[in-house]
């Protein structure tokens, strides 16, 4: 069992191309003891949410095969920026948690990130880890229970019953992570959904996507137009070719933290993908960001998959 773990974290690793956090791997750990057969939905029935993207490879779902798109692209939504890499998925709603690194080839800046892919795209980030992520959403579950309990008495002993469900995921989680935090419910969800991750200690830049940069000191300076009218200047063809010359002009001078700025602006507002495809693309470059190079030349090579699984068509799903 020890050498196919081993095994899994290898083949991981050639397929994506980096090492994911450990965090990841302790939660793999946590899943398989919480259910051994089925690891990949033992937090479904008390938080909606599935294990997908590296995790299916940890499961095993990949050994023999060979997709006929890049792992890459294996649960990329179309909105999903190259920084992004989806773990937990709420289903048909289009709920995804991913991590967000910065730089996947190191973890001085990741957290644990999401977003509805139906919606307006703006991710939230309430988690350092996958742990805490999910520990939030049983809470905000076993909080649903408590307040249709009290106004639902015919089924009160169904909710009653879901919530010591709960409660015993909640107990075996605070095993491995979250155990100083002792609040449940109402209580847990007031106190730590706004909580911003460590990470956002490190931003350089705020973008519209509510995530920010975070690139090396002095490697970026700020555009001409300030971040409150940026959104109308976008939408202005003449003010965006300015603006595209003038991060071009900054990532020459040194700045290609300007240039991802700008890039990211692009991506989170839609207009002009194309254009945000060759400022990511010349960034990551400078930055030396080569996965999230090769993940953004991926995108951009199938921008309109018909399923996130990229083995859905081959297994007939």
């Amino acid at each position: 069992m020890v050498s196919q773990v081993k095994n899994r974290r290898l083949q991981l690793r050639e397929l994506y191309g980096f090492d994911f956090p450990e965090d990841l791997f302790r939660f793999w750990e946590f899943v398989n003891r919480l259910a051994p057969l089925e690891p990949l939905t033992a937090v479904y029935p008390t938080t909606g949410l599935q294990l997908v993207g590296p995790f299916e490879v940890l499961a095993g779902r990949f050994d023999g095969r060979t997709p006929a798109y890049p792992q890459h692209l294996h649960w990329r939504y179309a909105n999903d920026p190259p920084e992004f890499f989806t773990v937990l998925s709420a289903g048909t709603d289009g709920l995804h948690h991913g991590y967000y690194l910065d730089d996947p080839t190191t973890a001085a800046a990741s957290c644990v990130a999401s977003y509805y892919a139906g919606d307006a795209f703006e991710m939230e980030a309430n988690s350092d880890t996958l742990f805490a992520a999910v520990r939030l959403e049983l809470e905000q579950h076993d909080r649903d229970c408590a307040e249709s309990q009290a106004v639902d008495p015919a089924n009160a002993g169904a909710y009653a019953a879901k919530r010591a469900e709960i409660d015993e995921v909640r107990r075996k989680l605070q095993r491995y992570a979250t155990a100083d935090r002792t609040e449940t419910a109402e209580a847990y969800v007031e106190k730590y959904l706004g909580v911003r991750p460590a990470r956002f200690g490190r931003v350089t830049a705020p973008t519209r996507d509510g995530m920010g940069i975070v690139v090396p000191p002095g490697t970026y300076r700020p555009l001409s137009v300030p971040d409150k009218k940026l959104g109308k200047a976008l939408r202005k063809k003449d003010e965006l070719a300015v603006l595209v010359e003038e991060a071009r002009t900054a990532l020459r001078a040194g700045y290609p933290g300007t240039d991802l700025k700008l890039g990211k602006e692009l991506w989170a507002t839609g207009i002009k993908r194309s254009q945000a495809w060759d400022l990511l693309d010349a960034a990551y470059a400078a930055l030396g960001r080569d996965v999230l190079r090769q993940v953004l030349a991926n995108h951009r090579a199938f921008p309109n998959l018909p399923f996130v699984d990229i083995l859905h068509v081959e297994e007939g799903e």
